[in-house]
């Protein structure tokens, strides 16, 4: 069961580098298993792995609850397949916000996504350092993104940490496959495109700033070649 993404040619990004950017700025993915009758599913946050220029070298790692129905599909050394899904911003586009499209368009949305599909297992079952290694490795990411002093949970009572990693287990994706999309108006001419950007800047919400930003930032590396 391979599995599919549908992704208009205008609309793929099959860049590596933009693809692992995605990832890094949105890590928190949604983790759906393709071969359970229940189709289990669970939101994580997840650390990539592998050549940044290859993403078939691209490895994803979280952690979850034990008790997490997507855990017990994957006991006893099952694995399956699965698909995490990173989302960007996303926005409502208006046809009144364009200027040569105005009176041919009707509403539509942006967006930007990455589907990562591949092998899904539960990992550090049997390295005791697995998990201490994956948990640091998380909050050394995320941390200094807050703007907080460094943070090292070795000052907790040893019982209160083995009891928090006794309720936890590992969990990787492999992946085989890696697909971008990030729609950002590419069909549509100069004009329209500035009007979008303006348009969603006039909305004044962050989700609408970010991708006006997006937008943006595509301009200039369409720009540079």
């Amino acid at each position: 069961m391979p599995g599919h993404t549908y992704i208009p040619p205008a609309f793929r990004q099959d860049d590596p580098g933009q693809l692992a950017t995605i990832v890094a700025a949105q890590p928190f993915g949604l983790l759906v298993l393709g071969e359970s009758e229940t189709l289990d599913a669970v939101h994580l946050p997840f650390l990539r792995f592998g050549n940044r220029a290859e993403p078939s070298t691209w490895r994803f790692e979280s952690h979850l609850a034990r008790a997490n129905p997507v855990a017990e599909a994957l006991a006893d050394g099952r694995e399956c397949r699965g698909l995490i899904a990173f989302t960007g911003p996303d926005a409502y586009l208006s046809p009144h916000w364009y200027v040569d499209g105005r009176e041919s368009s009707v509403p539509t949305w942006n967006y930007q996504v990455v589907h990562a599909r591949g092998s899904v297992r539960l990992v550090g079952d049997d390295d005791p350092e697995w998990l201490d290694r994956h948990l640091h490795d998380l909050i050394d990411t995320h941390q200094p993104r807050t703007g907080q002093p460094p943070f090292d949970y070795s000052h907790l009572p040893d019982r209160q940490i083995a009891a928090m990693k006794a309720a936890i287990v590992g969990i990787e994706l492999r992946a085989e496959r890696v697909d971008g999309i990030e729609k950002l108006s590419q069909n549509k001419t100069v004009a329209d495109r500035e009007g979008v950007i303006d348009g969603l800047r006039r909305r004044g919400d962050l989700e609408c700033d970010a991708m006006a930003e997006l937008m943006i930032q595509r301009e200039k590396r369409h720009q540079r070649g």
